[in-house]
This record gives C-alpha cells, structure tokens and sequence, in this order.
C-alpha cells in the first residue's frame, strides 16, 4: 500500500514525458509537410511551363504544315478585317467631320492627336442672329460646352434657339459690359476668362420670371379681388378693435379697493370718492348698485350690463374670423377654376410642351397661396383679440360678483 503514491507519480511522469515527445514529433511532421508542399508548388508550376511551351511548339508546327488553301483563306480573313476597319475610320470621319487616317487607309494617330486638340480649343465663327433690337446681324460666335457666346462691335451676349429652331436670337447677360470686354480680349488675343453659368440659363430664366406684387395679383385671376377684399375688411376691423380694446380700463385695482367695504357698509361720501375715479363701464355697474338694494333684481341687472358690455366687445371679431374661413376656401376655389382651364387647353393644344402645363398650374395655384396668406395672419388676430376681450370680461365679472354683494349705508344718487 506504501507503494502506490510513488506508482502514480511515476506514471504521471511518464505520461508527460510522452505528451512532449508527441508534440515535438507534430511539430516536426508539420515542418516537413510544409517542405515537401512547396516542393510541389514548385513542380507544379514547371509543368505548366512546360506545357505552355509544349503547346507553343506544336502551334508552329501546326503552322509549318499548312497548305496552300488555309493559307488563303487566312489571308482573305486579314482582308475582310482591313475593309471593316476602314468602314468604321470612314464612319467615324463622316459623323465627326474630321479626317484621321492617311493616304493609304491607315489610321495616323498624330492626325488624330491634331484633330481633337483643334476640337478642345473652340474658335470663333461667323454666325447671323437677331440682336437686342430684333435686326438681324453678324456675330462671332464661339461654342464653349453647351453654350454659346456671340459678340460683334455693339454687344455681346448667350445664343438662345427659337422654339421652331429658326434663326437663333441673342439674349444679353446681366453683366453685359463685363461679358463685352471678356470676349473681346478673348477674340484678340486667344486668352481670356468669361463667365460661365452652371445653370445654362436657367438662373437668367429664373430672375425674369420674378414679378411685383401687382404681377402677382393679375396671374391669380378674378378670384385673386375678393380675396384681397377680404384681406383689407379683417386688417380694417382688426385695427378698429385693437384701439377699442387697448383704451379699456384696469378692473383689478377698482375690485381691489371693492373688496374692503366687502364685510361693512360703504357710505355715499366714500363711494362718490371711489365712483369719480372709474371710468363709463364701471360706472354704469356702480350705479345699478347704488340704485338698488342687495337682491336678485341687482344680480339681474348686474348680468343684463355684463352682456352688454361683452357683446360691445366682441362686436365685429366674427367678421375676422368669417374673412380667415372664406379666404382659404375663395382661394381653393381659384385654383380648381385655373386646373379646370389649365386642362382644357391641354386637351385642345395637347401636353407635349410641360414648361406650358406646369405654367398653368403654378398660376392656377396663386389663389390658394392668397387665400393661405390672408387666413392665417387673421386667424391669428382674431385669436388675440378674443382673448383680450374674454380676460377683460372675467376681470369686470369678478368685479360685477364683488359689487352685488356691497351694501351701502344710505341710497342716494350719484353723478359722476
């Protein structure tokens, strides 16, 4: 039994021992699996070489051998290859108005170099145009990209094309004089700078097409009038009200002073006092107190003036909010009595140009904007205004609550 640890650890021991030796044997068989590999890559890629230069070899002996007749029919392959050849060069030479090949029928690749060198650097041409002044003359002109700059001893512009691709015209540029002196040191000298538009005359399109507000009016059409009626009657009335409403008197500081006589009687000297410093609204509350007695028929009357005064107050705020209704609508109206327009002479002229339907329904469109334009500063206005009125109506409640409730000692008249 005393043996047995020393067993073990022997066999531990050994087992080790072997895990390394095994470890190192992989290692080696790895290091020589890697060895003979490469060898074979090696090899590999001399017999592709070999059969490379095989098939080469047996390519000339192929070529040793032929006879006369695939000799001839190769030959007549090589000609038919030179007649396409030269019908494409002759093709491009027709389609580019340029000569590239030579005597013989060969491409020269310096006429070439020389040809398209000629075509980078534009030149001048003679071209007649109809001027600013609708006359028909000569110009210079020189394509540059797709556009085209043309100057004679007067002016200088961009050459536009008519619509039915008849006698181009000259559209002069917003810096006329500085286009004018760009492209005549260009003319004369070879070298110059010009301004070019990215937009190919698309922001010169853009900056005609801006109008005045009268302009503006006009494209928007019979429906475009009562529109602007209704814009003028809500800043009218909405000015009106504004003024009426500013002019309205403090209710607190008088419910303030109100509510200390709220537990004891107020006597007539202490309430003419109070009574000539309040203005013609509160007054008239003043006095339906100072005429009756704490009752029903004071609470009555109290309300009756309340309702009064608030439908003095709101008196033409609807008209505002009718106008920021009906404008929108007015427009609406506008611009499907334009579509409807826009769509008829589509169906008697046709569509095929769309800068004249997307014209027609930018126009048609105006009305809505119109009508959006004059809603929504009304709708605004009227909200303002009812909310000056509902605060000043709570604030002359509150004071109409305090006063139905305040007794005077003696009834007597008071005039203000």
């Amino acid at each position: 039994m005393a043996m047995e640890p020393d067993l073990k650890a022997e066999l531990i021991k050994r087992i080790a021992s072997a895990q390394q030796q095994l470890t190192a044997a992989q290692m080696r068989i790895n290091d020589e699996h890697k060895k003979i590999a490469n060898q074979l890559q090696a090899q590999l890629k001399t017999v592709k070489k070999l059969r490379n230069e095989a098939r080469n070899i047996r390519r000339l002996e192929d070529e040793q051998l032929l006879n006369v007749n695939q000799l001839e029919q190769r030959n007549q392959q090589w000609v038919n290859q030179k007649s396409y050849q030269a019908q494409l060069i002759a093709a491009f030479e027709k389609t580019t108005q340029s000569h590239i090949s030579n005597d013989n029928g060969n491409i020269d690749i310096n006429r070439i170099i020389s040809t398209f060198n000629k075509k980078l650097e534009p030149t001048f041409k003679q071209k007649q145009l109809f001027g600013s002044d609708n006359t028909l003359a000569t110009f210079d002109v020189i394509k540059i990209g797709p556009i085209e700059y043309a100057i004679n001893n007067k002016e200088a512009g961009i050459v536009s094309k008519t619509t039915d691709n008849g006698t181009p015209i000259l559209k002069q540029f917003h810096q006329q004089n500085t286009l004018f002196n760009d492209l005549a040191h260009l003319k004369s000298s070879g070298f110059g700078f010009i301004h070019f538009d990215p937009t190919l005359g698309n922001a010169d399109k853009l900056a005609q097409s801006q109008f005045s507000f009268f302009d503006y009016l006009n494209k928007g059409g019979t429906w475009a009038i009562p529109i602007i009626s209704f814009a003028l009657a809500a800043l009218i009335i909405g000015l009106f009200k504004a003024i009426q409403l500013s002019r309205l008197p403090h209710i607190n500081t008088v419910t303030a002073q109100v509510i200390k006589y709220a537990n004891k009687p107020i006597s007539p000297i202490e309430l003419k006092a109070l009574y000539v410093k309040l203005s013609t609204i509160e007054q008239a509350l003043f006095n339906i107190v100072q005429q009756s007695e704490i009752s029903q028929k004071r609470d009555d009357l109290l309300l009756a003036e309340l309702s009064k005064q608030k439908a003095l107050n709101e008196k033409y705020i609807g008209v505002i909010t009718t106008c920021a209704t009906v404008a929108p609508l007015l427009g609406l109206l506008g611009t499907v009595s334009g579509m409807i327009h826009t769509f008829l002479m589509m169906n008697i002229f046709g569509s095929g140009e769309a800068s004249v339907v997307s014209g027609g329904i930018s126009q048609a469109l105006i009305t809505t904007e119109l009508g959006l334009i004059v809603a929504i500063p009304a709708l605004i206005v009227s909200a303002l205004l009812t909310r000056r009125v509902k605060s000043f109506q709570s604030s002359l409640e509150s004071l109409a609550l305090h006063l139905s409730k305040l007794e005077i000692s003696q009834q007597e008249q008071i005039h203000g």
